[in-house]
């Protein structure tokens, strides 16, 4: 007796076209694998600020330097003693030596503080000051005010100063303000150690109308 045989399609073809399209794909699959896996990592990095450690940084600008050729600063100070072997002291918020003479140092905003044998201190402001090392004087110029306190006030646009006599030489329109009054001149002169005051070339004083009536009281 014979049965029926049932013959079933064989795939094994198709199994094998497919496993030769895998192998085929293999190599792109893992390339790009790779890829993603390398990007994850990119980001990490990047997050991480590494590689702003691996870069090379850019070279620091160096500072300007205003005046190369000459020593300058943002503050400049003199001191000193004049013949009386009193101290003297000169500051400025800036100074810088001339180009052209190394003896000669130009300041700016200065004060100078100055001490007569008395005891007595007084004061000296410019805008601007050329000081002579060599010869140790001063050429000032721009708002030029000479004070002592409880005495005058000298207001003057230039003046020249020899700082070890304390010497004060003015040629242009001065006003000296006291407290008995106000004068006028076209020049001054203070000499022997701040003794001797000299107003020069047309002086004219006006005085306190207290101080007016005192002098007519016999």
């Amino acid at each position: 007796m014979s049965s029926p045989t049932e013959i079933k399609p064989d795939n094994t073809e198709q199994l094998l076209r497919a496993a030769a399209r895998q192998a085929r794909l293999a190599p792109f699959l893992s390339a790009a694998a790779l890829a993603f896996g390398l990007g994850l990592i990119i980001v990490f990095l990047y997050q991480a600020g590494l590689f702003s450690v691996l870069l090379p940084r850019p070279s620091p600008v160096p500072p300007t330097v205003e005046m190369p050729d000459q020593i300058s600063g943002s503050f400049a100070r003199i001191a000193g003693f004049d013949r009386e072997n009193q101290p003297y002291v000169i500051t400025s918020k800036r100074g810088y030596q001339d180009k052209e003479t190394a003896d000669l140092v130009h300041m700016e905003d200065l004060t100078g503080t100055f001490r007569r044998k008395t005891g007595q201190s007084f004061e000296l402001f410019s805008r601007t000051g050329l000081y002579d090392a060599k010869a140790k004087e001063m050429d000032l110029e721009g708002n030029v005010k000479v004070v002592e306190k409880g005495r005058f006030t000298a207001t003057m646009a230039r003046a020249h100063v020899a700082l070890e006599q304390k010497n004060l030489v003015s040629n242009v329109p001065v006003v000296v303000e006291m407290g008995a009054g106000t004068i006028h001149a076209n020049g001054l002169q203070v000499s022997n150690d701040g003794n001797n005051i000299k107003f020069l070339n047309g002086v004219k004083a006006r005085f306190n109308q207290t101080m007016t009536n005192g002098d007519k009281t016999p």
